[in-house]
């Protein structure tokens, strides 16, 4: 079985995470077999394309029922972009529910800020973290570091505390978030070149305690 399980949602960057992945641990697995995601020591989701295509595909392989067990046994779990914004509730960009793990909701990035000032949808780009909490995930990562971003909403978490950093682009947004043995963050780390790669070895290391 695989170390890291790179869960396939068919509708996402997984050769690029893969690839990324790679560089720290080359035992892992681009896979939606429960079995395998299960028994792996760490599970990523990666994030390209809308909610409602990602969430369907995942209700149509039962694969939330995959996710919340592996959650359940408190293994670490890394979400990316859209794999964060699945977490949630509702969201503005599709009519499906979310898996629900995180209270709150996912809207659409404001195109004005409060100076009335214009800024483009989607959202790409590098951008300025403003790391507000200590995450094992950040290890070694300055604060005020940029990473890069591709998206068009952003995540309202009920519960403030689980925000581990922001960025602004219009108004604040949440760019990571932890919860339990949950990680999630809105920019591609595999994007933001040797400082993103710092992210998969941070949550590689993580593996390896458990």
């Amino acid at each position: 079985m695989p170390n890291i399980a790179i869960l396939d949602t068919k509708s996402a960057n997984f050769h690029s995470v893969k690839k990324a992945v790679d560089l720290f641990d080359t035992d892992n697995e681009i896979t939606s077999s429960r079995d395998q995601v299960l028994r792996s020591k760490g599970l990523i989701i990666p994030g390209v394309s809308s909610t409602d295509t990602v969430l369907n595909n995942i209700y149509e392989s039962e694969l939330d029922k995959t996710i919340l067990e592996f959650y359940e046994l408190g293994k670490p779990i890394l979400c990316i972009c859209v794999g964060m914004q699945i977490l949630f509730e509702t969201s503005e960009e599709g009519k499906l529910p979310g898996l629900s793990i995180i209270e709150g909701k996912v809207i659409r990035i404001p195109e004005f800020d409060n100076n009335k000032n214009n800024y483009k949808i989607p959202h790409m780009g590098w951008n300025q973290l403003e790391i507000s909490k200590d995450s094992n995930l950040f290890s070694e990562i300055e604060n005020k570091t940029d990473f890069y971003f591709v998206h068009s909403y952003q995540c309202v978490p009920k519960d403030k505390k689980i925000i581990t950093s922001i960025t602004n682009y219009s108004n604040n947004i949440v760019a990571s978030i932890e919860k339990n043995n949950l990680y999630a963050v809105q920019f591609h780390p595999e994007k933001s070149s040797n400082i993103g790669l710092k992210i998969y070895e941070n949550f590689i290391n993580l593996t390896r305690k458990n």
